[in-house]
């Protein structure tokens, strides 16, 4: 089977998870390993974002290692279910949505945003992980509040992002207007820092 060394550490692919993206193991532990293009000016843009996630208290796997000169980073590998995936089952409740909120509120404070889109976000137990290496600077237009909190509940936005996902979504688990605004207002009442 194939491998990697990064920083003098064999790490042994145990499944591809997409072209860039590795499940790995090292020592009997599992790892998250993706590599970056640092020729590719974007590519390079999302090897620096991934770091500076990587030290914030944004809830994420944790970052073990970056190697600068071979664009790999190093992650512990997690299990779960991604939230895009849990919803298509179940309701959202308090946790998800205290987590959320906590998360936003955690790249806030070091002046990121994150994408706050229902598949980049995973569930594990009662843990609510970030797994995506996009943030960006602050901006107030882009706060969870005010981009994406529709996604989080049973609205039109949700409809239509399980349809412009190719994903069947019931319909019927769609609140009317009114009962879901003021859900979302009083759950952002409860949970916003």
């Amino acid at each position: 089977m194939d491998s990697f060394k990064i920083k003098h550490k064999e790490f042994e692919i145990l499944e591809i998870i997409k072209d860039d993206a590795f499940k790995c193991s090292y020592k009997n532990k599992l790892y998250f390993i993706k590599k970056y293009d640092l020729e590719n000016s974007d590519s390079r843009l999302r090897f620096n974002m991934a770091q500076r996630i990587g030290q914030t208290n944004v809830c994420q796997p944790k970052l073990k290692l970056v190697d600068k000169k071979s664009g790999y980073i190093v992650k512990e590998f997690i299990e779960g279910t991604l939230i895009s995936d849990y919803i298509l089952d179940h309701d959202f409740d308090d946790n998800i949505y205290k987590k959320i909120f906590l998360n936003a509120y955690m790249a806030r404070v070091v002046g990121l945003t994150l994408d706050f889109s229902l598949d980049k976000w995973m569930l594990v137990g009662q843990d609510l992980y970030y797994v995506d290496d996009f943030c960006d600077k602050y901006n107030p237009n882009n706060d969870f509040t005010k981009a994406k909190l529709s996604q989080w509940f049973f609205t039109k936005d949700l409809l239509k992002f399980y349809e412009n996902n190719g994903i069947l979504f019931d319909k019927t688990r769609i609140k009317e207007e009114y009962a879901v605004n003021k859900e979302m207002v009083l759950t952002t009442c409860k949970y916003y820092q």
